[in-house]
């Protein structure tokens, strides 16, 4: 099966910029409306209308740069539950040589020896603790003997279902994010799409009108003018 295409910019510049653009050169086609539809019916109602549709889809599409942020509170949630498990397991690894003191055979089905490899892994740590938890309802009795008490042990496991619950949803918008990103894209081209269009038949329409011409000009096509540098001076 093929790969599908990931769709790119038409246009050049930052986003708000060319939605800025769009939403002006709405503007003055609504005021030359007449001379557009006379050009070509194409441009009649609710051509105006339709296009303002997609500016405001356009400019009410979520930036990059704000899921991103939000990426980065889901990352430090993943982080804080690790930390707690982390912290979690450092309480009831103490108690767990207390009531097994040298017993490293049972110290290993507590999982001492997968510790190091999953303390860095949240796919690990979730698995973890999940043999952590087993493992303390097996022992109970002893643990709780020990001063490790039964909502101690029930803390394993709920502590285990909110690193899932924060490793899914940092996963769920990491998956997300390229499809944002495409619909994003989409929505953007098709206002710069329609604005090229009316930006080609306004530089038809105007051609004899030097100032309503450069109204529809597109951005790449204002380019200034710079000026003249004085003649060096004759010795």
């Amino acid at each position: 099966m093929a790969k599908a295409e990931e769709k790119s910019r038409i246009y050049i510049g930052p986003d708000a910029d060319m939605i800025q653009a769009s939403r002006v050169m709405h503007g003055l086609f609504v005021e030359d409306k007449v001379a557009f539809t006379n050009f070509d019916n194409g441009f009649a109602d609710p051509f105006a209308e339709n296009w303002l549709i997609k500016i405001e889809a356009g400019n009410d599409v979520v930036q990059d740069s704000l899921y991103l942020s939000s990426q980065i509170e889901l990352t430090k949630h993943v982080e804080l539950k690790m930390n707690e498990c982390r912290d979690y397991f450092q309480m009831i690894k103490y108690f767990i040589e207390k009531a097994f003191p040298d017993r490293k055979e049972i110290w290993a089905q507590f999982g001492f020896n997968d510790y190091e490899k999953a303390r860095t892994s949240e796919t690990k740590m979730i698995q973890f603790f999940g043999v952590l938890h087993k493992t303390a309802i097996e022992f109970s009795a002893q643990l709780i003997a020990a001063g490790f008490g039964q909502e101690k042990i029930d803390k394993i496991e709920s502590l285990q279902t909110e690193l899932i619950d924060a490793d899914y949803k940092q996963e769920m918008s990491k998956k997300k994010r390229p499809v944002i990103t495409q619909e994003r894209i989409e929505k953007l081209n098709e206002c710069y799409s329609i604005m090229q269009k009316v930006s080609k038949a306004g530089k038809i329409i105007f051609a004899n009108n030097h100032a309503k011409y450069d109204q529809y000009l597109l951005p790449i096509e204002r380019v200034t003018k710079k000026p003249e540098e004085p003649a060096p001076a004759t010795p």
